[in-house]
């Protein structure tokens, strides 16, 4: 239960001092791309329960776009990930937790990886940490999951996010 108020109270705050910045991007995407400027996906969370995902739009449906620096900044510094606040506040992710998935791969999940749908899906997790400039394996990640899972704590969370804002501020000073 405390879990599920701090997230919603913190993706609230969020929202609010992250608007203008948010309103901003948006406006920037949709005039530069003549494109709605969000993503929506269905994924499975908790219990595997399916749920619409938000994102900003990262990929241009026109190839050849002149944004595709700004895309590609949005993306590489998670940037885009934001719109999931809204996820947080309608109550189907966490700020901590798995990935979310799309059907398709929890389709293909073996029984072992299924354990990881006992939490909500975050915005941030253990193996996005592990190594945030590369792709990891997998089975690699899945066992990330798990091993968040079963070891859940308050300070587990707080210890995610604070990494988190870390590697945010040090991708955002790379770029520049």
């Amino acid at each position: 239960m405390i879990k599920n108020i701090s997230d919603r109270f913190l993706a609230l705050i969020l929202l609010l001092i992250l608007f203008p910045f948010l309103l901003i991007i948006c406006l920037w995407l949709w005039i530069g791309l003549w494109e709605n400027p969000f993503f929506v996906q269905e994924r499975v969370g908790k219990n595997g329960r399916h749920f619409r995902i938000i994102k900003l739009k990262t990929l241009a449906e026109k190839p050849g776009s002149r944004m595709q620096q700004v895309l590609s900044f949005l993306r590489v510094t998670h940037i885009d990930e934001l719109p999931q606040l809204i996820n947080i506040l309608t109550g189907s992710m966490s700020l901590v937790g798995p990935r979310p998935h799309t059907p398709e791969h929890v389709a293909q999940y073996m029984p072992w990886q299924r354990e990881r749908l006992a939490v909500k899906p975050g915005i941030t997790c253990l193996r996005q940490l592990k190594n945030p400039y590369e792709k990891i394996e997998f089975s690699e990640g899945i066992e990330d999951d798990i091993r968040y899972v079963r070891e859940w704590n308050l300070w587990l969370d707080i210890g995610i996010v604070a990494q988190t804002a870390y590697v945010f501020v040090k991708l955002i000073l790379r770029k520049f």
